[in-house]
């Protein structure tokens, strides 16, 4: 093996520490080199001696008066505008629920006890007058078309046995009592087919053309199937109800209208009708009915309004918006733009001008609207010149 030598296999000695001294100054470096770099940012951050902020221009407010420069005026986009006495035909905003139009849709009933044997037609799909939605299995229509054939049958013997008595009789080969009688059973037999007939057709049947005892349920007018409660095999009773078909071209609005609002609407006023879900789509209609009954616990009044909805747009049981257009305008009324009246702490108010920077806010009282003015009952007089514009600014920097 390779002899190493002793000393070179001894540790070297470790290197002296530091002094204090060395390791104050090697800490205290970072810090003054930190302080540095602070008091230049400071330095740079001080304003120049003598300099202010500028103070913003924005509107005060004395308690009377709401003072601002002209500079605020116009970024603001301040703009007035006089009240003016005028007429104003009131709009009623109310909401409403879209139904069907009774005349446009047809409730099904199976009017048998019987077995669905085949279902057609289903929720969705369109139908035309007269086209099969089901068929059902009924013993009671087949024992009512059998009794029909049987009634037939006896009638047209009836017949054939009164025509060759009345022959016989003619001829002196039979007594004229004998044509009597077979003249007599042949108006029985015809009794009793108008009675067999009569009863298939009550059942839903059309006579013995078909199946005997199957009866085909069918629509009595175009549209589409919008309701059904069959399926296949199920066991119905006469008074069930299978199908409902209606025709949404056109449909109800079911208003309610508080009463205050009630005497201005009549028939004939043109109605706006919009879905909450959807107020870009504005159909048009007319009031056709004002209720005259009250209801007492919500002191409003039933309105019925017909639509055209060509493109089915309303659906029945949907919620709308109705803006009822009224043919009651009222005259020698100081009236203003709705957008000239803002709320502050709950109370409608208008910004009155005292002179080209100034401006005071007054609570009004407001009557009747319509689509772009507003009646001032009290607290403004025409003539007053009031914020039309920019009142949304004036207001928020002053009653934030």
């Amino acid at each position: 093996m390779t002899q190493v030598d002793e000393p070179s296999m001894r540790s070297q000695p470790a290197a002296a520490p530091p002094k204090r001294g060395a390791r104050i100054a090697m800490i205290a470096a970072p810090i003054v080199v930190i302080g540095a770099v602070a008091v230049g940012y400071l330095a740079l951050r001080k304003p120049a001696e003598g300099f202010t902020e500028p103070p913003r221009d924005v509107p005060t407010f004395d308690g009377q008066w709401i003072r601002y420069s002209p500079a605020f005026a116009g970024r603001a986009g301040l703009e007035f505008a006089a009240a003016e006495n005028g007429a104003l035909a009131p709009v009623v905003n109310v909401t409403g629920t879209v139904d069907f139009d009774p005349q446009k849709v047809a409730v099904i009933g199976a009017r048998i006890t019987g077995r669905a044997r085949s279902i057609a037609k289903f929720p969705g799909d369109p139908v035309k007058p007269g086209e099969t939605l089901a068929t059902l299995e009924s013993a009671e229509l087949g024992h009512a078309q059998t009794s029909l054939l049987a009634a037939r049958a006896h009638s047209e013997a009836a017949n054939a046995n009164e025509a060759r008595e009345k022959h016989l009789a003619e001829a002196k080969v039979s007594s004229a009592r004998d044509a009597e009688l077979a003249r007599a059973s042949a108006q029985a037999s015809k009794a009793e087919l108008t009675a067999a007939e009569q009863r298939v057709r009550a059942l839903g049947g059309d006579g013995t053309s078909g199946e005997l005892g199957v009866l085909a349920v069918t629509s009595p007018i175009a549209g589409k199937v919008v309701e059904s409660k069959l399926s296949r095999g199920q066991s119905v009773e006469a008074s069930a109800v299978l199908f409902k078909v209606a025709d949404l071209s056109r449909v109800w609005i079911e208003l309610a209208v508080f009463e205050r609002d009630l005497t201005r609407i009549n028939a004939g006023d043109a109605v706006e009708i919009s879905p909450q879900t959807n107020t870009a789509i504005t159909l048009k209609g007319k009031v056709a009915h004002v209720g005259d009954v009250i209801n007492l616990e919500t002191r409003s009044g039933d309105v019925r309004v017909v639509v055209d909805n060509p493109e089915g747009s309303l659906r029945p049981g949907q919620s709308v918006l109705a803006r009822i257009h009224t043919q009651q305008a009222k005259t020698s009324v100081v009236v203003l733009p709705r957008e000239a009246v803002t709320s502050v702490d709950g109370k409608a108010t208008v910004f009155v001008a005292k002179d080209a920077t100034s401006v005071e806010p007054r609570a009004i009282t407001i009557g009747s609207q319509d689509g772009t003015k507003v009646e001032i009952s009290s607290g403004l007089a025409a003539g007053e010149r009031v914020a039309v514009k920019g009142v949304f600014a004036l207001k928020s920097e002053i009653f934030r």
